[in-house]
């Protein structure tokens, strides 16, 4: 198959797997080989001579009809755990929404974070390393990729940025790679460079916030989001250069509201895929044009 043929076929794939995911739990595996699209793109079954009296109705009216994507036809499908998933019956075979892990994996590192800037102020937080690098970092990092491959521009983006964000500071917490910043002269130095950096991250992220509220299908959510990671970093750049702990604590509450944010988010995602609609706070109406 060429490339260009399998690319649109696993899209094609991706989108179907969203619509049957809004279908009633009880289709059958024989319902899911024989459905048709009607014209708002919701998914319906149907029997031979119902799908023959069908087509010709809406042949006579000009209407275009969808063909049976072929991987029901092909029987390119799964079988679903009801145990684990919450699903029942059968699923085609496609990519869950990376968005979730995207979103959970920058929550649980962001909190961590937040915790130790409350409470720890004054101790290491270089426990959070593994979880920095591997979960916050290369977790959320592949999942913006995988997002970007389907076509999500804007999140992904964003999944890989804070996914890159978190695997640098990880690194930076590393045995051979933290002496490096003994080039600086002292403490002072040390604080300044680190608040160059987290301003510029925090310019990164308005910027971002900025944008979600202007992009297709933004939401309120989203930018409650950006807007308290922004907060973070700038009160941590802040912190930096005054050394006062009040205000590095106060970044630690941003971190939270930013972690709950985010948690919402992927519980959000998973629900919508259950056929709960969850509040997202949409800016305009959701549409997937």
């Amino acid at each position: 198959m060429p490339r260009d043929n399998l690319r649109r076929a696993i899209e094609d794939r991706y989108r179907l797997h969203r619509k049957i995911m809004r279908e009633p739990e009880n289709m059958s595996e024989e319902s899911l080989l024989s459905t048709t699209h009607n014209n708002d793109g919701r998914v319906e079954p149907h029997d031979d001579q119902s799908y023959r009296s069908h087509t010709h109705s809406h042949a006579h009216r000009g209407h275009k009809l969808n063909p049976i994507p072929f991987f029901y036809n092909h029987g390119l499908t799964r079988t679903a755990n009801p145990i684990l998933n919450a699903q029942s019956g059968r699923r085609p075979i496609s990519t869950g929404n990376p968005a979730v892990i995207g979103n959970w994996s920058f929550a649980v590192v962001t909190i961590l974070l937040g915790t130790f800037n409350i409470f720890l102020p004054d101790k290491s937080n270089h426990i959070i390393l593994p979880t920095a690098i591997m979960f916050g970092g290369l977790a959320q990092y592949v999942a913006g990729f995988i997002d970007l491959y389907f076509g999500g521009t804007f999140s992904g983006t964003i999944l890989v940025s804070y996914g890159a964000f978190w695997t640098g500071s990880g690194m930076f917490m590393l045995p051979t790679v933290y002496p490096t910043l003994s080039s600086l002269d002292d403490e002072r130095d040390l604080g300044r460079a680190n608040a160059v950096y987290n301003f510029l991250w925090a310019a990164y992220t308005l910027m971002l916030a900025v944008i979600s509220v202007k992009v297709k299908n933004g939401t309120f959510v989203l930018t409650w989001n950006l807007w308290w990671v922004f907060m973070t970093l700038l009160f941590t750049a802040i912190y930096n250069i005054t050394d006062i702990v009040p205000i590095l604590r106060v970044s630690g509450v941003f971190a939270y509201l930013a972690a709950l944010g985010a948690f919402y988010s992927g519980i959000a995602i998973v629900m919508e895929e259950q056929g709960v609609q969850m509040w997202v706070g949409a800016f305009r109406p959701y549409s997937n044009d």
